[in-house]
């Protein structure tokens, strides 16, 4: 768990760096095995500059918006759920998560937008062998 107190922090904004960065490699190698599919961190979702930047992204190989993850932690949470709930009216065949580091708990959206999280089921994503929880990397020294 996180101390509440580092929250708006730069260790704050170095957790959230970290696990953006380990959670992209650990994810990386199933996304790989699809032919010309890319993830990214922090990467818009069209062309426009101006449009969302998700934390985590996947594209396919048409460049359409697959998968996308929130790293937050509560005071954030609502910011990002709305952003998550914007884009997947836009994208609707993605998939959304969002990763509370705070209280340990994921989050997805599922097609009929409500959220289900990891403390009441196992959150899985069509796209990976594993549930998502285990891809994501929060450093123990925090």
């Amino acid at each position: 768990m996180v101390d509440v107190k580092t929250i708006g922090s730069l260790r704050a904004w170095d957790l959230h760096q970290e696990i953006i960065m380990e959670t992209i490699i650990n994810l990386r190698p199933e996304v790989k095995m699809r032919h010309r599919w890319k993830i990214m961190p922090e990467a818009l979702v069209t062309e426009n500059p101006n449009d969302k930047y998700p934390d985590i992204i996947i594209k396919d190989e048409h460049k359409r918006l697959v998968f996308s993850m929130e790293i937050t932690h509560s005071r954030y949470f609502s910011y990002d759920r709305k952003k998550c709930e914007e884009l997947q009216q836009r994208f609707p065949n993605a998939e959304f998560f969002i990763y509370n580091y705070e209280t340990d708990v994921l989050f997805a959206l599922s097609d009929e937008g409500i959220w289900y999280n990891s403390r009441e089921y196992e959150l899985t994503s069509r796209f990976f062998r594993r549930p998502i929880l285990e891809y994501i990397y929060v450093p123990e020294d925090y």
